[in-house]
């Protein structure tokens, strides 16, 4: 099935939106657009996007610096995940572990380092419309009221007609958000997956929206967008099989369905558990 060799492709793990973005000239303009500032020289924005090493396997989607200024953490979401800040946590203090690296005994010294401010951004890219903006605070995780540790990630919801103003301040979100509704209606209609972003990409290129980007990678934005819509399809829908885990004859036709829509694949309805070698069977037949 088309979503199987997808799976097993390492490099459809990275988005579309983390590729797009990761230019200093889309940086900048997203980080002008976000703290109401101008600045103008993209040279100034240092990319320093964890992608995992020897000594630590910590991935996060994008960060950057401006010049030793401002640290942004941004990360790209299609699900709500109210763990964000632990996470953030997580990614900041490896992304300073590695800023401190060059004099890291001046850490027991007497004299203050200093480091970039960090600011943490979620961009959420799902079906959920009940918010347009939300922030999300580490403190709410703990078991015991404190305000002795404090890291709050605002959360920006691109559904269409969401923060329009801040996408209209940043060139490269706006053509983001336009390429992704655009992706959305057509699934809405039933158009499979790789029709869907295919048109997608045919109808942003017609209109000027991401056209050099599209025109130059749309093999890789073809997988690399099919696969993060596959994989939160699949996710939700294992979810909705699981609550028809106790009604045995709907849960084998419900899976039969979503399988031969090729919105699940057999391997994964096998590795959730859901299921006995006999489910499976009828499943498959």
């Amino acid at each position: 099935m088309k979503g199987e060799s997808r799976m097993t492709n390492p490099k459809v793990r990275d988005t579309v939106f983390c590729k797009y973005m990761s230019t200093g000239d889309h940086l900048l303009a997203l980080l002008n657009a976000i703290k109401g500032t101008s600045y103008t020289d993209p040279s100034d924005i240092t990319i320093n996007t964890l992608s995992g090493s020897f000594y630590s396997n910590i991935k996060n989607d994008i960060s950057f610096m401006l010049d030793t200024l401002i640290m942004m953490l941004i990360e790209h979401q299609t699900t709500i995940n109210p763990n964000m800040p632990i996470r953030m946590l997580e990614y900041v203090a490896e992304l300073f572990r590695r800023y401190m690296e060059p004099e890291k005994r001046k850490v027991y010294g007497s004299e203050l380092i200093k480091l970039p401010a960090p600011e943490f951004y979620v961009f959420y890219d799902g079906d959920d419309t009940s918010f347009e903006h939300q922030t999300l605070r580490l403190s709410d995780a703990f078991m015991a009221p404190s305000d002795k540790l404090e890291l709050i990630v605002n959360v920006y919801n691109l559904a269409d007609g969401m923060n329009e103003d801040l996408k209209d301040r940043c060139r490269p979100l706006n053509e983001y958000s336009i390429f992704s509704n655009h992706y959305k209606q057509l699934r809405k209609q039933r158009l499979p997956i790789d029709e869907a972003v295919s048109a997608t990409i045919r109808y942003c290129i017609e209109n000027n929206i991401m056209k050099d980007y599209l025109r130059h990678n749309e093999s890789e934005v073809i997988d690399m967008f099919g696969f993060e819509w596959d994989e939160k399809e699949e996710r939700q829908a294992l979810i909705e099989l699981s609550e028809a885990r106790g009604k045995n004859r709907e849960k084998i036709d419900s899976a039969r369905t979503l399988l031969t829509k090729g919105i699940v694949t057999l391997q994964a309805l096998k590795s959730s558990g859901y299921y006995s070698q006999e489910e499976l069977a009828a499943i498959s037949k």
